[in-house]
């Protein structure tokens, strides 16, 4: 949809460059624990639809070379560190799961409703990230079982997502240059 349109009007970078860490934290903390593929794997593909996603921003809206530089700088030193971080230590990962989903979700819905407008925001790809929070849920309770704090980003996760189907149903998606 980018691509066809050449545009990102209505998409928030902000957002982009916070799921990358949000999805691949997870994939990351799963991984690390042990945990079966079965639980996480979909956080692969989305962390990496989110770098095409930023790759494709950085395309139609190049950005400076500090900004880059920067992006990226920061990009690989956090995924290196959380690899790193030791197993006893993995839990925080979880436990910071809350504030990277709002850090992640929260750009986009406030900027779809200051331009009152979805832009290019996906349909297709929101309910399929609806139902994927619903499967991570499930999964995540009979596969794994209690980890509270996954279960409750996941929940968090769900309630984010349904404000975005809420805001692709209630605004039109055509914004309105200023």
């Amino acid at each position: 949809k980018l691509l066809r349109a050449r545009s990102v009007m209505g998409l928030s970078l902000a957002a982009a460059y916070c799921e990358v860490p949000m999805y691949s934290s997870f994939a990351i903390y799963h991984a690390r624990l042990g945990y079966p593929w079965d639980t996480y794997g979909e956080n692969v593909v989305i962390t990496a639809q989110n770098l095409v996603i930023i790759a494709i921003f950085w395309a139609l809206e190049p950005p400076g070379l500090t900004h880059a530089l920067l992006a990226l700088s920061l990009g690989i030193g956090l995924h290196v560190t959380m690899w790193l971080l030791p197993t006893k230590y993995q839990p925080l990962i979880a436990q910071a799961q809350p504030v990277s989903m709002l850090c992640g979700y929260l750009p986009q819905i406030l900027l779809n409703a200051r331009n009152g407008c979805t832009g290019q925001l996906s349909v297709a790809t929101t309910v399929l990230r609806f139902v994927g929070c619903l499967i991570r849920l499930g999964t995540t309770l009979v596969r794994i079982g209690g980890d509270v704090w996954l279960v409750l980003t996941y929940v968090l996760s769900a309630l984010l997502t349904a404000t975005l189907l809420g805001q692709l149903v209630a605004l039109p998606a055509q914004c309105v240059a200023a």
